[in-house]
């Protein structure tokens, strides 16, 4: 008995090492980060608030515009109006002033959420499209490089280019049948 267990001891220490490398662990890595801005989704996405941002921004300089005529008019006619009509027109432009600045953190938290909301909406995508790199390449491990804490790793196991075009192509198939 004591030689049939140390039989089967000897075999499995053996074949331990062959078992251990046939298991190895396929870790890579994919940077979600880069993938948002060089995706045709990402771009588009930064493109679409790059174009919110200025529309805002132009309607700010406008109200902007009005604040510093107001000012301007009440300097220029300080001396010559009563302290009454002066303390009117500052309490006007305090009251502009104001609302300028409720204006611009509305166009702030505005753009600031649909920002997240295109953050949100790539990331869902991008987790499908990370899961099938993963499933067709056989890899055990999908590891985001930023969020990892990764603070060394060889490029030839960074996924984000496969991942970018793999992303870029289900986009464009999406479209298509759209």
């Amino acid at each position: 008995m004591r030689k049939v267990s140390l039989a089967v001891v000897i075999v499995v220490l053996f074949f331990l090492p062959s078992i251990l490398i046939a298991q190895t662990l396929n870790i890579v890595y994919v940077n979600l980060q880069r993938v948002m801005l060089e995706s045709d989704k990402g771009k588009e996405a930064k493109n679409t608030l790059t174009v919110e941002a200025e529309k805002l921004k132009k309607s700010l300089d406008i109200k902007q515009d009005e604040l510093q005529k107001m000012k301007d008019a009440i300097e220029k006619q300080g001396a010559t109006i009563t302290p009454d009509a002066r303390a009117e027109k500052e309490k006007q432009y305090q009251i502009k002033l104001k609302d300028y600045q409720r204006i611009y953190n509305d166009y702030q938290t505005e753009l600031q959420q649909k920002d997240a909301e295109f953050t949100q909406k790539i990331l869902k995508e991008l987790e499908e499209v990370v899961r099938t790199v993963g499933e067709k390449e056989k890899y055990s491990i999908i590891l985001e490089k930023n969020q990892a804490g990764i603070l060394f790793a060889s490029p030839s196991i960074d996924i984000t280019n496969k991942v970018i075009n793999l992303y870029n192509e289900t986009a464009k198939k999406k479209t298509i049948k759209k």
